[in-house]
């Protein structure tokens, strides 16, 4: 990846890379679903936005990119988006995150 241009082109990186690894927190989720983020037309455009991070050469930079990327997919899903209002919902996502985790470091 190239330097940035400038330090706004710098500041608008690290802001989207912060933004978009916050999504692989189910409880982040549940507090934008609960703030209504997620029935804006505006932000669902943002997310689609975001989906460049799948690119090899961002999605590098993403400290946990299965659960981001994954996070962005079920983003586009109006069930999800209804589902993740509820905490218990959240609660569930983080159990089986934990799991999966626990798993990977097993291997």
């Amino acid at each position: 990846m190239a330097a940035p241009a400038n330090s706004d082109d710098k500041t608008r990186f690290e802001i989207e890379l912060e933004f978009v690894q916050c999504l692989a927190n189910p409880f982040y989720l549940n507090y934008l679903a609960q703030g209504k983020y997620l029935q804006d037309d505006a932000f669902l455009q943002y997310l689609d936005y975001l989906d460049y991070w799948r690119q090899p050469e961002y999605v590098k930079f993403l400290s946990y990119p299965s659960f981001t990327l994954n996070a962005l997919d079920l983003l586009r899903q109006p069930k999800f988006r209804q589902d993740i209002m509820v905490a218990d919902t959240a609660n569930r996502i983080m159990d089986d995150m934990m799991v999966s985790m626990q798993s990977q470091r097993e291997v």
